[in-house]
């Protein structure tokens, strides 16, 4: 696991400025730092060794000088690609998976890329064709963000390595700030600031001369549904999990796993501890008080059953405060999901033990965990009829005012199928921003896309016919790249910690879409599949509790240690200055709130999260007039 960052173009840049732009991201390889430079082409690396430790130094050359890489990631099936590579001719020099890259683009040229099992973002220069190549993974675990004005292409694992490089403007981008409003995320292309894009996951970029192209080269087929009878389909995924698993268990440094007391977590420490033969290192944070948010119980349960060495922190609402700058830093742009900043904690928690870690995200997007999927399901049954076009509904409905058609359904009837689910997060609704934003705001965004519209292309491009699997390829385009992976890696390298995530190895995942509806919900059972497999590894409490999100007690905190953050951050010298929102709708929040009347606290912390990135990051910006 690493940070990459550099830059392509004829134009001269300070000598420095590689070697600015690598260092901010020091944390995400404190081992190693290297770059090459080359007329044009300019390549940073910052490595954290965890693979051929003394070996496999970056930026990596070919033998022959003509190919070099950067790359940041583990390829899982390194070793069988190095075998192919092997016989073809190829005569490796390290014992690592970055050389693997160098040899596969030589064999194989850019469909390389559908032969690479593992979690990646790298940039290939090929001298010979003097282009550059760039890939980020199937489902998004790695990040890779870039910046392109027609003469220079600078790109980065991280915002704040593009910012160090004097031709990325720092301009915001208004419409990234509408959608950050509705999702309390910044959904992949965009990021807060004008000039910086993200690769889509699954996406390849490639560049030559002054012609960028980027493309898809992976796409689940959810279309071929075999039929298996439950007995088989759960033998099928323990096979497909384990497999998975055990690819990730490849390093030379100590592995462990994150634990929340929940199945996903638990299934993958448990299979681990299988798949090893031997006890592993667990790591849990829960809260301090009487918290029902706090999961830290029941994830010594599953670290007594399992028989690991078990690790667990416990928080208070002053450690929030205490990492609320240090967490500014880390996200580079606005990102309000309050799991993030435990899972940060966490990770410096275990850090101190081993440099790799597994985690559980991915079996909700990927199984149907969500209770959330089968109310959807069941209202669509309905919606689909009182929208059908010859229902005189949608058009009685488009004529009542925004705020009185806030209620799902009602909305859902008059939006389009591919529209009527927009993904997890909503902070302030595509109908509730009119009331709530400045005229300023909302004419200088008019007509741009909102979530709606990115969840609408996630709808169409999935090719099942069964509904259930639409609303989890919504999500796994958007929520699970763009929010929940986001999170994990942000927070896991900021201390030098890699996390692994065996639910989104591309294959097992499209195993998983190649699963009937019903053997994902069945009934009021969420991941009926996987938790009949977990009935074979984990305590039957465990299995069958209910769902809890890995979030902190924001409403209880908000209303004590954290009350006297909001005034100041939302209300004055605050947010309201700022010509986002319009003063007496942000003053109606915070009473409401602070009075018991409505609980805004999502929608609070999402704001204290925007006015402590402006401070940290534009101190002076206002709505442009």
């Amino acid at each position: 696991m690493c940070g990459i960052a550099g830059y392509v173009g004829n134009s001269s840049f300070a000598p420095g400025t590689l070697a600015d732009m690598t260092a901010r991201l020091a944390h995400r390889g404190p081992d190693a730092f290297g770059s090459f430079e080359s007329g044009p082409v300019h390549l940073g690396h910052r490595r954290l060794s965890v693979i051929d430790l003394a070996g496999s130094s970056q930026p990596m050359t070919s033998a022959d000088g003509t190919l070099t890489v950067v790359y940041n990631g583990e390829i899982y099936n390194f070793r069988a690609l190095r075998d192919e590579l092997a016989r073809g001719g190829w005569a490796f020099r390290t014992s690592g998976d970055t050389e693997v890259l160098l040899a596969g683009w030589r064999a194989w040229g850019a469909r390389m890329v559908d032969r690479l099992r593992g979690m990646f973002a790298f940039v290939l220069w090929d001298a010979r064709e003097s282009t550059l190549f760039a890939a980020r993974d199937h489902l998004g675990v790695k990040p890779f963000h870039y910046a392109w004005d027609g003469s220079t292409f600078v790109f980065g694992s991280e915002i704040k390595a593009l910012l160090a490089h004097p031709a990325v403007s720092r301009e915001l981008d208004l419409v990234a700030l509408r959608l950050y409003l509705e999702c309390q995320f910044i959904p992949a292309p965009h990021s807060i600031f004008g000039a910086i894009r993200k690769l889509p996951p699954g996406h390849e970029l490639r560049l030559r001369g002054s012609e960028l192209v980027i493309r898809p080269y992976w796409r689940p087929d959810y279309a071929d549904k075999p039929r298996l009878a439950d007995a088989d389909a759960v033998d099928a995924l323990d096979h497909e999990l384990r497999a998975s698993v055990q690819g990730m268990l490849v390093a030379d440094v100590p592995v462990g796993a994150f634990v929340s007391g929940g199945v996903d977590s638990g299934l993958i420490a448990a299979i681990m501890t299988d798949v090893r033969g031997s006890p592993i290192d667990t790591f849990n944070i829960g809260f301090e008080g009487d918290h029902a948010e706090s999961e830290h119980r029941e994830a010594a349960a599953v670290a007594h059953h399992i028989g690991s060495q078990h690790h667990a922190v416990m928080l208070r609402a002053d450690d929030v405060l205490d990492a609320f700058d240090h967490w500014i830093d880390i996200f580079d742009e606005p990102f309000a999901d309050q799991a993030a900043l435990p899972t940060m904690l966490l990770a410096a928690h275990a850090r101190r033990r081993v440099t790799v870690v597994l985690t559980g995200e991915g079996a909700d997007e990927v199984l149907g965990g969500y209770a959330n999927y089968r109310k959807r399901e069941r209202e669509e049954r309905h919606v689909r009829w009182l929208a059908h076009r010859a229902s005189p509904l949608p058009s009685l409905l488009r004529m009542l005012p925004a705020r009185a058609r806030r209620d799902r359904m009602l909305r859902s009837i008059v939006e389009p199928i591919e529209r009527r689910y927009r993904t997890i997060p909503n902070v302030f609704d595509a109908l509730t921003q009119p009331s709530v934003l400045t005229p300023a705001l909302l004419a200088a965004t008019a007509g741009a896309p909102d979530v709606g519209d990115f969840a609408a292309r996630a709808y169409a491009e999935c090719n099942s016919a069964q509904y259930l699997d639409r609303l989890l390829h919504v999500d796994t385009r958007l929520w699970l790249p763009d929010d929940l992976l986001t999170k994990v890696d942000r927070a896991t390298m900021a201390h030098s910690l890699e996390a692994r995530v065996p639910y989104l190895d591309h294959r097992f995942v499209e195993f998983c879409a190649r699963l009937d509806a019903g053997l994902k919900i069945r009934g009021a059972t969420q991941k009926f599949l996987l938790k009949r497999l977990a009935r074979r590894y984990l305590p039957a409490q465990i299995v069958s509790r209910g769902k809890q999100g890995f979030v902190m007690p924001l409403s209880q905190w908000l209303g004590g240690r954290l009350a006297g953050e909001l005034a100041p951050h939302l209300l004055g010298e605050g947010l309201e200055r700022r010509g986002i929102f319009r003063p007496a709708a942000l003053r109606r929040l915070l009473a409401e709130h602070l009075a018991g009347r409505r609980n805004h606290a999502g929608r609070l912390w999402a704001l204290l999260i925007l006015e402590r990135w402006f401070r940290r990051h534009a101190p002076e910006w206002r709505m442009p007039a």
